[in-house]
């Protein structure tokens, strides 16, 4: 079977995320209001297995080994049948 899967990969709370600090240094020196902002990246990809709980420990072994660096970023996954 097929599955779509969808990662999405932050900053843990707590930890230094220069990205958004300047970008939201730039947005207040523009005079917008904002504040917690936060920068995520989103994975989208194909993956056949065959089940879901199998497609979903596969998805795990691609962000821990590729994706996402568990010292200081987390990690969501989201599969569905295609």
């Amino acid at each position: 079977m097929t599955y779509n899967v969808e990662v999405e990969v932050s900053t843990r709370e707590g930890v230094l995320n220069p990205e958004a600090k300047a970008i939201l240094r730039a947005l207040r020196s523009h005079d917008f209001a904002v504040s917690n902002l936060s920068v995520n990246r989103k994975f989208s990809f194909l993956l056949e297995s065959n089940s879901p709980s199998l497609a979903h420990e596969d998805a795990k072994r691609i962000c821990q080994d590729f994706l996402a660096n568990e010292i200081i970023q987390d990690y969501k996954i989201n599969i569905t049948e295609v």
